[in-house]
């Protein structure tokens, strides 16, 4: 069940998760022009990425890239982690399928926590834009990083990994 919205909608949404507080607050940071945060992802060059803690149980991934179209990409999904990705500048289309509904590339790798999926046209699609936060639950298979018309667009966005336990109750 991918949820999706601005920023500060979701934030209401999981005001009785204080486990996410850190969270919104680094995601609050990383929109805000000057802050440290912004500055190191907006700073990154393309393909590059950073591991950043935030929680002890909590992490996210800082990236930049250039969007690319379907033949060049893969679902993937997530067993012990909810993906929250959220975009700091650029926009990309971000499909998303229920795994039962796509078909298998790769088996699921345990110590990054993935299974990989052949890319799909029964998709949902994802208008992802500065500001933007989705939510990726275990059985959500999505493809983010897919451009919009002809030519890539480059993207600064973070990946926030939060445990399954701490949202299965939200």
């Amino acid at each position: 069940m991918a949820i999706f919205g601005k920023l500060t909608d979701l934030q209401k949404q999981f005001d009785n998760v204080n486990e996410l507080d850190t969270v919104f607050s680094y995601l609050r940071q990383a929109i805000a022009n000057n802050t440290e945060i912004n500055t190191r992802i907006c700073s990154m060059n393309r393909g590059q990425y950073k591991k950043i803690e935030i929680t002890s149980q909590i992490f996210a991934i800082e990236q930049s890239y250039n969007t690319q179209n379907l033949e060049e990409s893969l679902f993937e999904s997530h067993i012990k982690y909810v993906d929250m990705q959220f975009l700091v500048s650029g926009e990309e289309i971000i499909e998303v399928a229920h795994i039962d509904n796509l078909e298998m590339d790769s088996e699921y790798n345990k110590k990054d926590d993935y299974s990989l999926y052949k890319a799909s046209c029964n998709t949902s699609k994802i208008f992802m834009q500065k500001g933007d936060l989705s939510l990726f639950f275990p059985k959500d298979g999505h493809m983010p990083g897919m451009q919009i018309g002809n030519k890539p667009k480059k993207v600064f966005k973070t990946v926030v990994k939060v445990p399954v336990k701490i949202l299965s109750y939200a």
